[in-house]
């Protein structure tokens, strides 16, 4: 296979195949880097997901059904420190990701899945995450300027008003997300299973019913992985004995909403609640 390490940019491509490194324009559809990987041999990709900025990159090697690796962004800097602390620039790491493609990748690497239900429950779940932290964000402007009495009154009725916008936003992106899986009979039936447990509510089951279609095929101490959730110890000879902690190396947001539903179940779900005290 012919290695490929990438480093992504928001408005360039940094690459790097052992012999020379290059540089391509990150723009629509990716046409001088297609080119190029084109006359590559049998070419393998290395890169870190930066969600928005590698989401051209993925779509071509998705839609190319190129091989790719995918490096946790956590990751590099080790391997940074490995070799000897050098500086972090752009090509040293697309060196690093074609060093560790060639060491490790091979092994590693994959096509790109693509599911269209799945990747369009994530994209509302977006929108409605960006329109509930825009909507407390002005939830917290308002409560400061309603204590200040020089504020003006037309102003804090404005605010009053995109408050109750963005609360209407967060309800049609979560109303839309249920309707796409529900146009699913399948999935639907699937998504009324998980909303009937205790302490799961409609963005819990939405954000894990897109995670079970993207990885269809994980076990029980893998989904635990990609949440992240996954122990880690520190410990070596006699002497260091460091507390065992998660590792948080996983999907933050399929974390938080876990974490959340563990809170209000350990509350409300007498199975939970019981193993809650007892631990």
């Amino acid at each position: 296979m012919h290695c490929i390490g990438v480093d992504v940019s928001k408005q360039e491509l940094v690459t790097f195949d052992g012999k020379v490194e290059r540089v391509f324009p990150n723009d629509r559809g990716l046409p001088e880097f297609r080119r190029f990987v084109k006359r590559a041999e049998d070419a393998f990709i290395v890169f870190e997901p930066t969600s928005t900025y590698s989401r051209r990159l993925e779509t071509f090697c998705r839609m190319q059904r190129i091989l790719c690796c995918q490096l946790n962004p956590r990751i590099v800097p080790h391997l940074r420190q490995v070799g000897r602390g050098r500086s972090k620039t752009d090509s040293t790491d697309a060196e690093l990701l074609y060093r560790y493609g060639i060491e490790r990748g091979h092994g590693e690497a994959s096509e790109l899945s693509h599911d269209p239900l799945s990747e369009a429950i994530q994209a509302r779940l977006a929108c409605y995450r960006v329109a509930q932290k825009a909507r407390v964000a002005y939830q917290g402007l308002h409560e400061a300027l309603e204590n200040d009495p020089a504020t003006a009154r037309t102003l804090l009725s404005e605010l009053k008003r995109e408050i109750v916008a963005l609360k209407d936003k967060e309800q049609l992106y979560l109303v839309a997300a249920q309707r796409i899986v529900e146009e699913d009979e399948r999935m639907g039936r699937r998504l009324d299973a998980l909303l009937s447990i205790p302490g799961i509510g409609p963005i819990t089951a939405l954000t894990l019913l897109a995670l079970f279609r993207k990885s269809p095929g994980a076990t029980r101490s893998q989904i635990v992985a990609l949440a992240g959730l996954d122990p880690i110890q520190f410990q070596s000879g006699t002497s260091v004995h460091g507390k065992t902690r998660i590792s948080k190396r996983g999907n933050r947001e399929l974390r938080k909403r876990l974490y959340q539903a563990t809170l209000s179940a350990a509350r409300y779900n007498p199975t939970v609640k019981a193993l809650h005290r007892r631990l």
